[in-house]
């Protein structure tokens, strides 16, 4: 494959123009004055212009009129010998472009200059550059083609590594049992990344009530099954996390299913190979129940993906017994998790919104809710936004 360059064809206008376009005219000294020339007269001209030095002095006895006039000539004429040695080189195409073969090693050079220098490969350019126009053979184009391939090869591992993905998560919303908080967590979890600017994909696990697909738009719906029939109902998870981080609500009574569809597809290892993580924020209710749910997560999945431990503060507001128990205490020594509290959000504040099916952001639009009751939405979403950034695993 030889790169070809292709000069424009002069354009072939009336030879009496008065403007210098064409290519037999030239003006001379005298501005008034214009000699002509034509391809008929070229072998006269070469005559008399044999008579003149390069800088125009006279060997004969010339007039300064004649001096100057075929200076122009022999400017002229060298200019039309390089036209002809062009129009000589190969044959026109349709569009007005003549090939210029011999200079194709030039131009190759200069795009593979061009794509070298955007991929970082300039070294490539330094073997074309020795072969040299007086050279040009079938081996020289043969070398320069195999130098083309080469680096269309390495363009191609330029262009995998501009590909790699930048570190997604799967941000998996657990709880276990039923009223622990899940879905008021999830939404807002969803509500603080949109008001961040995070570009997150949710999905709803919670085939039973569907909390966030009624309220949210674009939500995509999971099922974990302990059938291996329908086990890649949600295998689509893993997948959208090439794209973007992902928020899953989950159902209670599904940590078997969950934990057997990421151990049985090594996601946790597949994950680290294409920069997906896992983080677990575990919503508890302060129940004795739902921290042996927390403990046994640990327990499995403690030094491969982020634990968060969500105290849900309107379901309990006394959890010291909780951190004084020694099970507890051993679990923050063996596992690095994370305590986060979230804050009470009003009974009556929380029913309207959800017999509306609104949105938090919904709500503090609608005009049916009042000033006082929209001051108290306000007071829960700018303690819990805080308390999701202190944690800093939310990007």
């Amino acid at each position: 494959m030889v790169a070809k360059r292709y000069k424009r064809k002069r354009s072939n206008k009336n030879n009496n123009s008065d403007t210098c376009s064409n290519k037999f005219c030239s003006y001379s000294s005298n501005p008034l004055t214009k000699i002509q020339i034509s391809p008929d007269n070229l072998q006269n001209i070469q005559s008399q212009t044999d008579k003149l030095t390069i800088n125009g002095t006279a060997k004969n006895d010339y007039s300064e009129s004649n001096i100057d006039a075929e200076s122009t000539v022999f400017y002229e004429l060298k200019t039309n010998e390089k036209i002809d040695r062009i129009e000589d080189w190969g044959t026109e195409l349709n569009d007005g472009l003549i090939s210029d073969e011999q200079d194709s090693i030039s131009i190759a050079n200069k795009a593979l200059y061009q794509d070298d220098t955007h991929n970082g490969a300039s070294k490539k350019l330094l073997q074309i550059e020795d072969v040299r126009e007086s050279d040009f053979s079938s081996k020289n184009n043969q070398v320069l083609e195999e130098n083309l391939i080469s680096n269309e090869n390495d363009n191609s591992y330029q262009n995998r590594e501009e590909l790699i993905k930048s570190s997604t998560t799967i941000h998996i919303v657990d709880g276990e049992k039923g009223g622990a908080g899940k879905s008021l967590f999830s939404r807002t979890l969803i509500e603080y990344c949109d008001c961040t600017g995070l570009d997150m994909a949710i999905v709803d696990a919670d085939t039973s009530n569907q909390d966030i697909a009624k309220i949210y738009n674009d939500v995509d719906i999971a099922f974990f099954s302990d059938d291996e029939n329908l086990a890649q109902k949600a295998d689509f998870i893993f997948e959208k996390a090439f794209e973007k981080s992902v928020i899953v609500n989950l159902p209670a009574q599904v940590y078997s299913n969950v934990t057997n569809w990421i151990n049985k597809n090594n996601l946790i290892d597949l994950g680290a190979e294409n920069s997906i993580t896992f983080v677990k924020w575990f919503v508890c209710t302060g129940g004795v129940d739902s921290i042996n749910f927390f403990l046994q997560s640990l327990d499995d999945f403690g030094h491969q993906m982020t634990h968060v431990f969500v105290k849900n503060m309107g379901l309990c507001d006394d959890w010291n017994y909780i951190q004084e128990m020694s099970e507890f205490i051993k679990a923050r020594s063996e596992y690095d998790f994370i305590i986060m509290d979230f804050p009470k959000f009003p009974y009556w504040e929380r029913n309207i919104i959800d017999r509306w099916g609104l949105s938090f952001s919904k709500s503090l639009a609608n005009s049916e809710i009042k000033v006082v009751s929209k001051q108290r939405i306000k007071n829960f979403l700018k303690t819990a936004y805080a308390a999701f950034a202190v944690t800093d695993l939310i990007k």
